[in-house]
């Protein structure tokens, strides 16, 4: 069956549909998603947070575009054959002019986006609040009308938990967002405790955030993915994680080398060079090379 992004959004609905939860790691680029397919994940995600950082050296506070953040979306995608979810932070548009972002993230071949209730200023001290419920369902039901193929999931996310610490206005957002034709809602912020007690008034699937640092202070999440799956879990999405380790380990890497470490010293924090070349397809390369290769005065010259 042809890998299209139609075939690899009807794979996602499979992915739901599964027992136990699906757990998402977040890739931040082409090579960060094509390491999380061949570790076996059958799905990989794109937040806003990680396009920002990883592409431009930015804070995730809205600086980038519809076209940045579908751009980078789009390379990774390329870069796979597995589903991939995308972040379209607040829709980018009003309600009249949402179909947009719709229709360039369906052009970018991903499995779907989620859209946000949120203002601005997630990750500040100064969160702008929370677009009005009736007004964000309305962005929901223009979302849903403008796709072009019914498998584009439209995954509705309010932040009523997180920014304003209200798990009901939260549990009655998602459920307003289901209604207005949300295929899944997704809500940071609640812990596993929480969902629990509340899941059954949430009529879609629910995506959590399982390495949200969502207790003050504190450098863990409050809920494990073990817990979020019998919370009633049906995504756990790794957003920060995987960009959050290569961030550390470079530095480790760097560290070590400035302070008089030779690269034998730093041999366990680095990928064998063969092995990474493996994992970026010079195996096929040198297999397409060898298939077209021509022979010039009984020498074989690649092609």
């Amino acid at each position: 069956m042809p890998n299209t992004p139609n075939s690899r959004r009807k794979a996602f609905k499979d992915l739901l549909a599964a027992p136990g939860p699906l757990v998402l790691p977040g890739a931040y680029d082409a090579l960060s998603a094509r390491l999380v397919e061949k570790a076996g994940y059958p799905a990989t995600y794109l937040g806003s947070f990680a396009a920002a950082a990883s592409a431009f050296g930015l804070p995730d506070v809205g600086l980038l575009t519809l076209n940045e953040i579908a751009e980078q979306a789009r390379r990774v995608v390329d870069a796979v054959e597995v589903p991939v979810l995308a972040d379209a932070e607040n829709g980018f548009y009003d309600v009249a002019n949402v179909w947009r972002t719709v229709k360039v993230f369906e052009d970018a071949g991903v499995a779907g986006v989620h859209i946000e209730d949120n203002l601005g200023g997630k990750h500040t001290s100064a969160p702008a609040g929370l677009l009005p419920a009736e007004r964000m369902a309305s962005k929901v039901r223009a979302a849903v009308d403008a796709r072009t193929d019914p498998d584009f999931l439209v995954i509705a996310r309010s932040d009523a938990a997180w920014v304003e610490h209200d798990l009901e206005d939260c549990v009655r957002r998602l459920a307003a967002y289901a209604e207005a034709g949300a295929d899944l809602v997704f809500a940071p912020a609640i812990p596993a405790a929480e969902l629990a007690r509340v899941r059954d008034r949430i009529p879609v699937p629910v995506m959590v955030a399982g390495d949200l640092l969502d207790v003050p202070g504190s450098d863990e999440p409050s809920s494990t993915i073990a817990e979020y799956g019998e919370a009633g879990a049906d995504v756990v999405l790794l957003w920060y994680t995987v960009i959050g380790a290569a961030a550390k380990n470079v530095r480790a890497v760097l560290d070590a080398l400035r302070g008089g470490a030779d690269v034998a010293g730093v041999k366990g924090f680095v990928t064998e060079q063969h092995a990474f070349e493996a994992a970026m397809g010079y195996d096929e390369y040198e297999k397409r090379s060898a298939r077209y290769a021509t022979v010039v005065k009984g020498q074989e010259v690649p092609a």
